[in-house]
């Protein structure tokens, strides 16, 4: 790890990956430009995207303030990777063009980045009552990602040194946790500002089709991240029990029943704790039965 010095300067570019993204590219845009601490350039790459046209429209309306950038279809990662190619800043700021920042961001995160160990910094995009670990190291990010990508601040040096996002088509959906595993991995600190900093409103799709499609991704980082950094084979597995086992909890809350079952599958043949079997035996509840079950527990008063 090649740490810069403790003055390192603290300009920030922002990189804007859009797909479908004319609905609410400016609302992504305004957070940008309304920070405390206004960024060195603000990127946006254009990835093969079918509202183009409308795309360049917006980012018009800035007046020069953004720089527009083009390519074919190639995903997330790609136009990431694109943007950061670009980008001039010493530490960048990755935003989705679905989700905003709160005024407050940059500043909260740059009051973070004195210490020259310091490669990534996050933070909330919702209201939760479970607080961030204040300091992550690999062992603790195997175990949990808890990085919301459009939160996080990230060194150049570091971003370069891991080698930027693998563009895998088949990790999308987890190229970005795959990135946090590298750096964690090469013996930077990651750190997070406690405070909610932004607002993570993903578009509109099936609820159902995404989880899946995630936790596919999310199996396939687990068995080339895992490979990658040497684990042993049974650790990759609990890994990826655990993964199903998460998943398979989402899919019963979006009462995709079938699929929870098939997601859990794994673990409790693998694996089968409480928890584990307790789930399963909930994918064969009706829907109703559920659904009122959730209705009543709502209902409780907060202690």
């Amino acid at each position: 790890m090649n740490a810069p010095s403790a003055s390192a300067p603290r300009d920030y570019s922002v990189v804007i990956p859009a797909y479908k993204a004319a609905g609410t590219l400016s609302r992504a845009l305004d957070s940008v430009f309304a920070q405390g601490l206004p960024p060195a350039e603000t990127i946006v790459v254009d990835d093969g995207s079918p509202d183009g046209e409308e795309i360049e429209a917006i980012v018009a309306r800035y007046d020069g303030r953004v720089t527009l950038l083009r390519q074919r279809n190639q995903g997330p990662a790609a136009a990431r990777n694109h943007g950061c190619r670009v980008a001039r800043g010493h530490w960048i700021a990755f935003l989705d063009a679905d989700d905003s920042w709160l005024p407050i961001k940059l500043e909260r995160q740059l009051a973070l980045a004195d210490d020259p160990a310091v490669a990534l910094i996050h933070g909330r995009a919702r209201d939760e009552r479970a607080p961030l670990p204040p300091v992550l190291d690999l062992p603790r990010l195997w175990e949990r990602n808890r990085i919301c990508t459009s939160m996080v601040l990230v060194r150049r040096t570091a971003f370069e040194a891991a080698g930027g996002f693998d563009e895998d088509p088949a990790l999308i959906g987890a190229e970005d946790y795959n990135l946090w595993l590298r750096i964690a991995a090469a013996g930077w600190t990651i750190r997070a500002v406690q405070e909610r900093i932004g607002n993570y409103t993903p578009a509109a799709g099936s609820i159902t089709s995404q989880i899946e499609r995630c936790a596919t991704s999310e199996i396939y980082n687990a068995e080339k991240i895992g490979a990658l950094l040497g684990f042993d084979a049974d650790r990759i597995e609990r890994k990826i029990l655990s993964i199903r086992t998460d998943f398979g909890r989402h899919l019963l809350y979006a009462r995709d029943l079938p699929a929870a079952r098939r997601m859990l599958a794994g673990p409790l043949r693998r694996r089968p704790r409480p928890g584990v079997v307790q789930l399963w035996c909930a994918t064969f509840v009706p829907a109703a039965l559920l659904d009122l079950r959730r209705r009543l527990r709502s209902r409780r008063p907060a202690r």
